[in-house]
């Protein structure tokens, strides 16, 4: 006998704003499937553009065809940032702090970049001028600098 359950999921995350109402539909099996959220509050995605779907811990285990989730995938997995231009540079971790700095500014010329050494406090203000590009005692970057 097939069941199908929905139910409205209030996922708050950067890449899911909206509440999302998945369509899942369990064949065989008294337990419930959800999207399998990971530790930073993501959705895990297929190749098909569906959400991964795993039983909960307790549940045995049953065909992936018995599950048939219906959100999509988000495009992006990062957040949009309400800053203009480039706000990211990941390709600057284990570069030195000056040379990511100079590279941070050359590509955005809106934000100043500060070369700051990792423990150090800093103001929680959010500001799109602003890039904080973190090294360590060797003056590496260990962290991707990004605007705020």
């Amino acid at each position: 006998m097939a069941a199908s359950i929905s139910a409205t999921i209030s996922i708050f995350s950067p890449s899911f704003p909206q509440l999302q109402k998945p369509m899942i539909a369990t064949i065989g099996s008294p337990y419930l499937r959800l999207p399998s959220i990971s530790k930073a509050g993501k959705v895990r995605c297929s190749v098909e553009d569906k959400p991964l779907v795993k039983p909960i811990d307790d549940a045995p285990p049953t065909p992936e065809d018995d599950l048939t989730p219906q959100a999509p995938c988000p495009d992006e997995v990062t957040p949009q940032s309400p800053c203009p231009g480039k706000n990211s540079w990941p390709e600057l971790v284990g570069k030195t702090g000056e040379v990511a700095a100079a590279i941070v500014e050359k590509e955005n010329p809106l934000v100043n970049a500060i070369v700051i050494l990792d423990g150090t406090p800093t103001p929680r203000n959010f500001s799109c001028e602003r890039v904080w590009v973190w090294v360590n005692t060797d003056g590496v970057v260990i962290r991707t600098p990004v605007s705020g």
